[in-house]
């Protein structure tokens, strides 16, 4: 008894009790706010995949009646019988399926010229020409242009409607252009269909072409849709047709409005559309319950902290950042292996130990083979990704308790092999190379084919870290003149 009252006078126990009291309330709260947050995620992510998915695959099917439309038009007019039938049944045989979707705008043959030669529409077209669109000169230019999605345009019939065109490309027998086939869908159709979804407040949805081009808004802005305005493209689009990718935060330049978005292509089609939740409405009732729960939180843990002491506060906080600090201090985020710094330490160490123990160590280094062409064609976000996944292939093949692998910079990679005489050390490379070699990087979507060179070096009586590890620089350099993707050792001399 007489124990803890001493303890309890010296303030250690008062401060144990209150920092557990403390740390407990913290904790219980932010486990709470946490699991609140999380839930108002989830909410959010549901909702949007959901929408997303029903919105794009409506799309995709009306689109893929168009597009059968415009191939049935194709086929039709390939038949050779065509022109003489009769005009009236001519008409049905090339139009049959362009009832078949939703609001369905006109369909068109142009001739080579653009001119009009069979059409679908009211109006009497016969003398209209259409060469300027860009769903035509996209198939004049080009033979590969495929089912073409034009960017939106206002229609020069009588009804003046705003819609986006499909076409396809019409060859001649001997495969020189013919003109093209074309389908507009009214814009009406994107906004009727957008209007049954159940928005919440600040909620948008987006149809985009792939070139950041805005088909349809909703809500608009200027109550037009926001037709024809350019957004940047989706910094992360989606890697298969009509899957929702990620979230991402956009602040709209329409209406300052700051967004969670997701995205989802339409198929196979240049076409994508987004569904964006105001953070502000989706987490603000979350904000509140949170700024609530902190002022709570906070006023009883400072009644309770009034007895702990600011300098034990401080020290422990000093300690507890002082390593952390050490340890983002050696260790390269990208591989998660040891850095440059925690070689120096490291090699230091085992240098010292080989001599003292009489015993050989070696030094390889390692370069990824052409990795600049990797950045260049694929971009840095493959070439991350390539060597992180070479720094686990390094580290796989150097798998003995004492060895040690690091990343010393850019696209290169040292490994220390403690009582490795220089047999073993090329034993040790050769494994390294051809791990790397022998499959294929897989990611983001991509297969590369990624080769490294080795050089070994060998300590020597003489040699300090630095001469050790430019030794086996230079041997990787010798790897490299010999033509890259092999391993090469300088001579090593009796200790």
């Amino acid at each position: 008894m007489d124990k803890v009252l001493r303890h309890l006078s010296s303030g250690r126990l008062l401060r144990f009790v209150t920092s557990a009291l403390i740390l407990a309330i913290v904790g219980m709260q932010s486990f709470a706010l946490w699991r609140s947050y999380q839930e108002t995620w989830r909410d959010g992510e549901r909702y949007t995949a959901n929408t997303i998915s029903v919105l794009a695959g409506a799309i995709e099917r009306d689109f893929l009646l168009v597009e059968s439309s415009l191939t049935g038009l194709a086929e039709a007019l390939r038949e050779s019988t065509l022109m003489e039938l009769p005009a009236g049944l001519r008409q049905r045989v090339l139009f049959r399926r362009a009832g078949d979707a939703n609001d369905f705008g006109v369909m068109l043959v142009l001739d080579a010229q653009g001119n009009v030669l069979f059409d679908d529409a009211e109006d009497d077209l016969s003398a209209r020409n259409f060469a300027d669109r860009d769903y035509f000169r996209v198939h004049q230019e080009s033979s590969n242009a495929g089912v073409y999605v034009s960017r939106p345009f206002v229609s020069r019939l009588a009804s003046a409607a705003p819609a986006i065109g499909i076409s396809q490309r019409l060859n001649a027998p001997d495969g020189s252009f013919a003109g093209v086939a074309v389908a507009s869908i009214r814009l009406i159709y994107f906004r009727q269909l957008f209007e049954r979804v159940k928005l919440p407040p600040g909620g948008i949805i987006r149809l985009t072409l792939s070139d950041g081009t805005v088909v349809l808004r909703y809500p608009s802005t200027d109550g037009r849709g926001n037709v024809g305005d350019s957004v940047p493209p989706d910094p992360s689009p989606p890697e298969r047709a009509g899957t929702a990718d990620g979230w991402w935060v956009e602040t709209s330049r329409l209406d300052g409005e700051r967004r969670f978005l997701r995205t989802a292509y339409v198929g196979g089609y240049p076409l994508s559309v987004t569904v964006g939740l105001s953070e502000r409405r989706q987490f603000g009732g979350w904000y509140l319950r949170a700024a609530i729960t902190l002022a709570l939180t906070v006023t009883v843990s400072l009644l309770l902290a009034l007895t702990v002491s600011a300098l034990a506060t401080s020290l422990r906080r000093s300690r507890e950042m002082e390593r952390q600090l050490e340890r983002m201090a050696i260790t390269d985020s990208l591989t998660g292996l040891p850095n440059r710094r925690a070689l120096d330490l490291t090699l230091d160490v085992e240098m010292q130990r080989s001599r003292r123990e009489r015993r050989e160590l070696a030094v390889l280094m390692i370069d990824i083979d052409h990795f600049k062409r990797v950045n260049d064609t694929y971009g840095h976000a493959v070439g991350d990704a390539v060597l992180a996944e070479v720094a686990h292939r390094v580290q796989r093949a150097a798998c003995r308790p004492g060895d040690f692998v690091c990343r010393y910079g850019g696209e290169e990679f040292v490994v220390v092999l403690p009582e490795t005489p220089a047999a073993g050390a090329e034993l040790v490379g050769e494994r390294i190379r051809a791990g790397v070699a022998a499959t294929a990087v897989m990611t983001h979507g991509l297969a590369i084919e990624i080769t490294v060179s080795v050089g070994i070096a060998v300590q020597r009586a003489d040699d300090g870290p630095g001469e050790l590890v430019a030794r086996s620089d230079k041997a990787l350099y010798t790897a490299k003149r010999a033509g890259r993707n092999r391993v090469a050792r300088l001579e090593t001399f009796a200790a």
